[in-house]
């Protein structure tokens, strides 16, 4: 009779990436990250973009005299935070859903507010409304804040005790706020329409100044000329794949100015420029990707073309945390149960585990601190002018700093919230502050246990050779991904690089 083997039998297929993920989860590289302070450009000129929005949409209601209506007319002003980089014509578009989806979003939930509608209800809603936005996010590319924000005005709307005859001037507050945003960032069309094409070209410059200082610094050679293959060495596989991506973007940016009038003359010498950012690529040995030239198209079209993507992990991620973390904050009896989705939300706006931790730690820890400094502002007698000039102080200062460090932005982010939130109804500011510190640390933990728990389903017909290869090659190196050639780690920097831009 043949002795029992001591050896442990491999894990069971489904838990194999629950285990994957729990170790990725638990690498201490991402509390590095979560120090580290990223370069970011062009900040200024769209924090005060978004400043003068929320500047313009709180002073109209206080000017008539309905201070409680300043809150969500700034809710509806947070649109100016999408498509900062955009084209114009793109900006216009997507500004214009946003704005829909925000003014949306704050009546069904005030409406919900005021039928009374159970905790059950209200808590799946926001669940569902905050998948659904993250779904809208990556289908359309919004680039952040994603459906953070979205998530923020439905718990806006379910605050308070609203009557049926709030809804209406919550409604035009919001949408008021939204309008007001889209005239602020459309105006660079009468002063530099071009100005969104000319920054994506001198970021595909840069990206691939960052390529040639590389590759030189690794071998050591001179960039005055075309370098032979012998001579040259491979560029790092980020910092192609980063130069690669502006390009791309470049092109984008250029397909759509040349689809109406006003850019469309400066289009032809911007394009010469970017074929010489690319034939210098070329040179420093990055391979070309051989894809047709890009043209503009709706917003709609641009869905339809990602509908076979990968946005449905995040979306169903998203739903569920949403729903947990929402569930647990309601059961425990916390304020803003939606501030816990929000959370969870907040953390799963990124595509790779890495960003998830990195986001969760700098959102949990930053927002402690912040909850902490809005406390005296909270308890101090601003007046109601008084607050609309801090909110807009901060929400400038917030769009200046968050693409550097989402932590410490962070310290800003909580006291202009809290502030935004006490115009519409005012709260005692330690339950109010210690409500927001627990909710987003709760949604923060639970965005993170969604990233190790919730997986895509495994192909019922997937080629058992190829399972049992992968299997193999997982316990020669646990940190490299069934059918790559780089470590999962590489991967998720690299994805954790790509999302650091987007946030910025």
């Amino acid at each position: 009779m043949p002795l029992l083997s001591s050896v442990p039998s491999p894990p069971l297929p489904a838990l194999a990436p629950v285990r994957a993920a729990a170790q990725d989860v638990l690498d201490p590289a991402h509390l590095r990250d979560a120090l580290r302070v990223s370069p970011a450009d062009a900040t200024l000129a769209a924090a005060l973009r978004c400043g003068a929005a929320v500047a313009l949409a709180i002073a109209v209601p206080g000017l008539l005299g309905r201070p409680d209506l300043a809150a969500f007319a700034s809710l509806g002003a947070l649109t100016s935070l999408y498509g900062r980089y955009d084209p114009y014509r793109r900006r216009a578009a997507l500004l214009a859903t946003v704005g829909a989806l925000m003014t949306g979003t704050i009546a069904a939930f005030t409406l919900l507010a005021v039928v009374g509608a159970p905790t059950i209800v209200t808590t799946a809603a926001v669940a569902l409304l905050a998948a659904g936005a993250t779904a809208f996010c990556l289908l359309v590319r919004t680039g952040p804040p994603g459906a953070t924000i979205v998530v923020f005005a439905a718990g806006a709307g379910l605050a308070g005790s609203p009557a049926l005859a709030d809804l209406g001037p919550r409604v035009l507050a919001g949408a008021s706020g939204a309008l007001l945003a889209w005239l602020v960032c459309m105006t660079g069309t009468l002063v530099r329409p071009t100005a969104p094409a000319r920054l994506a070209v001198r970021r595909a410059a840069d990206a691939v100044a960052v390529v040639a200082w590389e590759t030189s610094r690794g071998g050591g050679v001179a960039l005055g000329g075309p370098p032979s293959d012998a001579a040259l060495p491979a560029p790092a596989p980020h910092g192609t794949l980063a130069a690669q991506a502006a390009v791309r973007r470049a092109r984008e940016v250029l397909a759509d100015d040349a689809s109406w009038r006003l850019p469309r003359r400066a289009v032809p010498a911007l394009s010469r420029e970017l074929d010489e950012i690319e034939r210098t690529l070329d040179a420093l040995g990055a391979p070309r990707e051989d894809a047709a030239a890009p043209v503009r198209t709706s917003l709609t079209a641009q869905a339809r073309s990602r509908v076979h993507g990968s946005w449905r992990l995040a979306t169903a991620r998203v739903g569920v945390s949403g729903l947990v973390a929402g569930g647990v904050a309601a059961v425990a009896g916390l304020g803003h149960a939606a501030w816990a989705t929000m959370g969870s939300t907040a953390v799963l706006q990124g595509e790779s585990t890495r960003h998830a931790v990195v986001r969760a730690l700098q959102r949990g820890a930053g927002t402690v601190a912040g909850a902490l400094l809005a406390w005296p502002l909270l308890a101090a007698p601003l007046g109601f002018w008084g607050t609309a000039a801090v909110v807009v102080v901060l929400q400038t200062v917030t769009e200046t700093i968050v693409g550097r460090h989402y932590g410490l932005a962070m310290l800003t982010i909580t006291p202009m919230a809290l502030l935004m939130t006490s115009l519409a109804h005012r709260a005692d500011p330690a339950a109010l502050a210690l409500d927001r510190a627990l909710d987003t640390v709760l949604g923060a933990v639970v965005g993170v246990l969604a990233v190790v728990l919730v997986h895509p389903r495994p192909r019922a017909r997937e080629n058992r050779g190829t399972a049992r290869e992968n299997l193999g090659a997982a316990r020669e190196d646990p940190g490299r991904r069934p059918g790559s050639s780089l470590a999962g780690s590489d991967l998720d920097r690299l994805q954790h690089l790509r999302d650091e831009r987007r946030d910025g």
